[in-house]
């Protein structure tokens, strides 16, 4: 009888611990904004070299037109091109709302009107699962009426390693709120690629930064017992290409700029004209098309996915790669305009690609693939968190390739 009870404490025990352990892996998406494809081969990056080697990294991740911050990070998390989730740039004008939106208004950031489409923390909410999301473009804002389980209003102050130690401890077992879905952020490669190019010392010193956390957040995942149980993806928004004063473009010298209400700024500048020279202003552009293109919104390329939308006014100047267009007045009053860094370009170039690292249990090991586009990511997303996805513009049939 002793043996007996020996025997169904030791069952017991062991069930309890089996009912501990993950019903299915932990995903982890980390952004390094402004991460452009090449960067790892500037520099020493042992970290990201372990998880390339033991998992997938691809030639670069294509991000949506324009090639910038918001509409990228959003195009991620939705799995949406800008026509069909609203966000079709950092700065935007909505004549149904007529508000505009810019990345630095508070009150606009946080306005669920501004997005459109269903956010990849809510998919996992909506599943019965949880998500915690730190600083990522939406996840401040109560879209769909829904927030996940954890987020945080952005705070550039907030220390690198303390965004990965909060977003551990959400992952942890040991945390009652803890998390089946967590993103990470970090904007500093996005910072020294503006302000000094993206071939300058500070950014080979900005990608060492980065290497050095993801060496910290594989020893955090190693103390907390996550590294087997936790798919990671680490992603950018865009890639980086050098601007300089000898590639400019002078409106002055086509148009007087006064007849432009201009909505998004160089390299894919966005403008209303005023009164009725919308054909006037097109036709003077068109004929000096040199270093950019000019198209009225009907005739928005098709694959830049982005001119059925409201919000997307009737002119769009893309800037050559490298070239700025501006004003005379705004490039006579800043001595050192244009320098460093600038994205926003055609995401068909080369230097707009991001960058895609991929390693956890549910990936292949030592694989590189071609480049894909970044709207892809949700689908695959939601397939590692065994959920079902909403309607995207994206694929699973296109990235599976990656998986085991």
């Amino acid at each position: 009888m002793k043996n007996y009870f020996l025997s169904l404490f030791i069952l017991l025990m062991a069930f309890g611990c089996t009912a501990q352990q993950p019903e299915s892996e932990k995903l982890l998406l980390v952004s390094f904004d402004g991460f452009r494809h090449d960067y790892l081969t500037k520099a020493e990056t042992p970290n990201f070299d372990k998880l390339v080697e033991t998992g997938v990294i691809s030639e670069g991740l294509i991000p949506i037109f324009p090639s910038k911050t918001f509409p990228n990070h959003y195009a991620i998390a939705t799995g949406l091109y800008p026509e069909n989730n609203g966000f079709v740039g950092n700065n935007m004008y909505d004549p149904e709302m007529d508000a505009r939106f810019t990345i630095r208004d508070r009150e606009a950031v946080e306005n669920p009107a501004w997005y459109e489409g269903e956010p990849i923390w809510n998919t996992v909410e909506k599943a019965g699962k949880k998500a915690g999301t730190m600083f990522w473009v939406g996840s401040e804002t109560p879209i769909q009426d829904m927030r996940p389980t954890h987020w945080k209003v952005y705070d550039e102050s907030m220390k690198d390693s303390a965004r990965i130690d909060t977003v551990v401890k959400w992952l942890s077992y040991d945390d009652p709120g803890q998390v089946d879905f967590a993103t990470l952020y970090f904007h500093f490669v996005d910072t020294q690629g503006h302000w000094y190019g993206p071939d300058s010392p500070q950014v080979i010193e900005a990608i060492k930064r980065a290497d050095e956390l993801v060496g910290y957040l594989i020893q955090r995942m190693n103390e907390e017992a996550l590294t087997d149980i936790t798919n990671l993806m680490i992603v950018s928004d865009h890639g980086m290409a050098e601007v300089s004063q000898d590639k400019i473009v002078v409106l002055d010298d086509m148009i007087n700029p006064d007849d432009l209400e201009v909505v998004a700024y160089s390299p894919a500048l966005m403008a209303n004209v005023k009164g009725d020279k919308l054909d006037e202003v097109y036709t003077a552009l068109k004929q000096n098309e040199e270093h950019f293109k000019v198209y009225k919104k009907e005739n928005i390329p098709e694959r830049y996915h982005l001119k059925n939308h409201p919000r997307v006014p009737e002119l769009l100047l893309v800037a050559d790669l490298g070239y700025t267009i501006n004003s005379k007045e705004y490039f006579d009053a800043r001595e050192d305009y244009p320098s460093g860094g600038a994205h926003g370009f055609d995401n068909r170039e080369k230097e707009m690609h991001a960058i895609f690292v991929a390693n956890g249990p549910d990936f292949k090991k030592g694989y590189q693939m071609k480049s894909f586009e970044n709207i892809h990511l949700y689908d695959l997303m939601a397939t590692l968190l065994n959920i079902k996805p909403a309607n995207t513009d994206g694929s699973i049939d296109s990235v599976s390739v990656m998986l085991n």
